[in-house]
């Protein structure tokens, strides 16, 4: 690499202002190979994100998961991964409890949110309450 001789001020300058071009073509090429790469892995983000929603328990009541995943697991188990091997039953009996879960707790949540409405909509009432006499 050639070293440009720096003698005066200004050179220096001008040494600043080449290498400050420079890195501004540099960071525009870096930002560019980022972007195609960003675009090239979307789909493996996707696939991943539907993976990890598969994968993670839906609800937060432990007492619904564990429920769930108790039926699930004797059922799938004992009747369907009867015969099968023992990865096909673990992984098979893992994605459908996840799933199952995800979609008793949002059944019980909506459940839980209309019987809320019903009794906030629900008007007692009034009683008067007790006279103070003076």
């Amino acid at each position: 690499m050639n070293k440009p001789m720096i003698r005066t001020y200004d050179d220096l300058l001008q040494e600043k202002a080449r290498l400050r071009i420079q890195l501004d073509a540099q960071k525009a090429e870096l930002n560019g190979r980022i972007r195609d790469l960003k675009e090239k892995l979307a789909p493996v983000g996707s696939i991943l994100s539907a993976i990890g929603g598969i994968t993670a328990m839906g609800a937060a009541n432990p007492v619904l998961k564990t429920g769930v995943g108790l039926a699930v697991d004797i059922f799938l188990k004992k009747k369907l991964f009867k015969n099968s091997g023992l990865i096909t039953g673990l992984l098979g009996s893992f994605v459908v409890r996840n799933v199952a879960t995800k979609v008793v707790g949002g059944a019980v949540g909506l459940l839980i949110g209309k019987l809320v409405k019903k009794l906030a909509s629900r008007k007692s009432p009034k009683s008067p309450g007790p006279a103070t006499q003076e």
